[in-house]
């Protein structure tokens, strides 16, 4: 019996607590009390903008964006510049980089453009590159997978166009050479000495 009239207490207050009334005043007094809160938000919000330390009349508020500037890049030089100016004429391209990549186990030639007709033969299929690692006298070709081919951009289409970069990947089985060694270049007729990995 005390059971039972614990529970029809319990749900008596229950009941007590409830909201009664018409649902409508319930969401009208919700608004207000919302609105009201908004309100205080924008105030404190206001004030706060007007606390800032008042600048002069040349400056503003929040200084302007301006985009970070880019470095240049420096690439390390590997053949000198009279060497280098003497392939230009004569093959049509500028030697960008030759770098170790692929965890030392490639090596990245990069060459730009500069006379589509002279440097045909760096695109022809049928020449096959290779470097001389002056070192130890190793020829290290460029890999050919099954699938996508040989490691080098070829003139398919006449793509090839001037001022633009182009890539040969070379192999460099157990990371035979290393940084800051000497190899030779081999591209059918195109033979330069003594370039300089990086």
């Amino acid at each position: 019996m005390k059971v039972d009239e614990r529970k029809s207490s319990a749900q008596t207050r229950d009941e007590e607590l409830l909201p009664q009334g018409n649902p409508i005043i319930l969401i009208f007094v919700l608004l207000l009390c919302l609105t009201i809160l908004f309100m205080l938000t924008s105030a404190i919000a206001n004030g706060a903008e007007k606390k800032l330390p008042n600048k002069a009349a040349g400056q503003t508020a929040v200084a302007k964006w301006k985009p970070p500037v880019a470095h240049k890049i420096i690439q390390p030089e590997m053949v000198s510049a009279d060497l280098a100016n003497e392939i230009a004429d004569k093959w049509g391209i500028r030697l960008i980089s030759l770098r170790l990549t692929a965890a030392g186990y490639m090596i990245d030639f990069r060459f730009r453009v500069l006379n589509v007709e002279k440097s045909k033969n760096f695109f022809d299929q049928r020449v096959k590159p290779h470097l001389v690692v002056e070192r130890s006298n190793a020829k290290l070709p460029i890999p050919m997978a099954a699938k996508v081919g040989a490691f080098r951009t070829t003139n398919r289409g006449q793509n090839i166009k001037p001022n633009k970069t182009y890539y040969m990947v070379f192999g460099n089985p157990d990371a035979h050479v290393k940084s800051g060694e000497k190899v030779t270049m081999v591209i059918g007729d195109f033979k330069a000495e003594h370039l300089i990995v990086h």
